[in-house]
């Protein structure tokens, strides 16, 4: 008789939970609730998120300049330089004979006139333009006029573009006149050395930089001298190039220093740096300059713009441990930021399904929410739509969830009962003896 009473319960118990699996199955009309169990969850936060393009490149001079020697003046002499030396404007280069004294004589004396004339207008421009007073409002448009060059700067009537208008004009200037005496200087030097010797000039170098070529045949250009300023030199393919243009920030990373930098597109090649085929991929060089870095506030800065009045002269090309270990030739590796996306919404990868995710709502029912993505960084994902920051979302489920269930967690010790069981800093010994002494 038990056996039996146990074969019926058997029966009965497989009856009923089959009974219930099939009234679920078929529950098309959602009547039957079902509780969702929700051991994982994230939520929703906001970041900044960059889409990056990642290729390789190699540090180079930023700039060669050719020095040329005019055969009709006269015999060439001597280098005063070799391959690798690192020259400072003014330093001397070589050395020739020349063939008519008084003509030369003549052409020199030509050119000092030529350049105290230039460097006196600048400078007379450059007064101008520092007694210009920038109003602390906008204002109409204001123009500043020189008759004797018909010259006219209009200048902003935004106070702070203003500002920064007559900054870079101001160093520009600065810069041109430098170069103009060191020219001066120069000339004055070779003016002295003629008058001394009567057949022999010294030719200085114009440029600060690293001899890299020397023509022993005498041949144009005869000394080409390499910039120290460095940038970086790569190639895009077909497809990279479509996403890159000039002014785009790049992240870079020098491989054998492990130094990181930053830089900005500045050129970008319209066409193949070899002939196209149409059995060959094509490759387009793009040349990225490295940030300045200003010591003062310790951060990079793209051009001189952004630099605050006073501040140009503290500015370095790069961070002086990095700038001393740097040589041409180095190769680092790029990540061009092509897409940005500031205060985004953000969910880690895992956590959307389908372009869906559940969403735990405050009445404690999950929703399937249908969202919309933007940039991907790593496994973040910017969310566009339907979804606010501090939103929380179930992750994957072991068994599939279902739209408008209930939700259940599983407590946790740590992250709300145990403050709630046993509050910081309650004397339980003090409750268990006062509990013994009153009954």
């Amino acid at each position: 008789m038990s056996t039996l009473r146990k074969r019926l319960q058997l029966i009965g118990a497989t009856l009923f939970i089959g009974a219930n699996v099939l009234l679920v199955y078929t529950d098309d009309e959602e009547k039957v609730d079902r509780i969702a169990y929700v051991s994982e969850w994230a939520d929703a936060s906001q970041a900044d998120l960059e889409k990056k393009l990642h290729t390789t490149g190699v540090l180079t001079s930023a700039e060669e300049k050719p020095i040329y020697f005019d055969s009709t003046t006269g015999s060439f002499e001597a280098f005063k330089v070799k391959e690798g030396d690192v020259v400072k404007a003014g330093d001397a280069l070589f050395t020739y004979k020349v063939g008519h004294y008084q003509a030369v004589m003549a052409e020199l004396l030509e050119k000092k006139m030529q350049l105290e004339e230039e460097i006196a207008s600048i400078e007379k421009v450059i007064s101008q333009m520092s007694s210009l007073q920038i109003p602390d409002i906008n204002t109409e448009s204001a123009g500043l006029e020189w008759t004797e060059e018909e010259l006219t700067i209009t200048i902003p009537q935004d106070p702070v573009q203003a500002r920064l208008m007559k900054q870079q004009f101001l160093l520009e200037k600065e810069t041109e006149v430098a170069e103009k005496q060191i020219a001066l200087k120069s000339v004055d030097s070779q003016i002295t050395e003629l008058q001394e010797t009567g057949d022999t000039i010294t030719v200085d170098s114009p440029y600060e930089g690293t001899i890299t070529q020397l023509s022993k045949q005498l041949t144009d250009p005869i000394i080409t001298v390499s910039s120290t300023e460095l940038h970086v030199e790569g190639e895009l393919t077909e497809s990279e190039r479509v996403d890159v243009k000039t002014d785009l920030s790049a992240n870079i990373e020098v491989t054998e220093l492990k130094e990181s930098l930053t830089g900005t597109v500045t050129k970008v090649g319209e066409m193949p740096k070899e002939k196209a085929t149409a059995t060959t991929s094509s490759l387009y060089p793009i040349i990225i300059k490295l940030n300045e870095f200003n010591e003062e506030q310790g951060e990079a800065v793209e051009n001189d713009d952004e630099r605050e009045d006073g501040q140009s002269e503290g500015n370095l090309s790069l961070q002086r441990h990095t700038e001393q270990n740097l040589l041409p030739g180095y190769h680092v590796d790029i990540d061009i930021i092509t897409e940005t996306s500031e205060g985004a919404t953000v969910l880690m990868e895992d956590a959307i399904f389908q372009q869906h995710v559940w969403k735990m709502t405050e009445m404690g029912t999950l929703l399937r929410q249908k969202i919309s993505t933007g940039l991907k960084e790593d496994s973040r994902v910017e969310i566009i739509s339907d979804l606010q920051v501090g939103d929380k979302v179930a992750l994957q489920p072991g068994k599939p969830f279902r739209s408008n269930a209930s939700f259940i967690t599983p407590l946790k010790w740590g992250a709300g009962l145990k403050p709630t069981v046993s509050p910081k800093g309650t004397n339980w010994l003090e409750f268990f003896i006062s509990g013994i002494i009153n009954r």
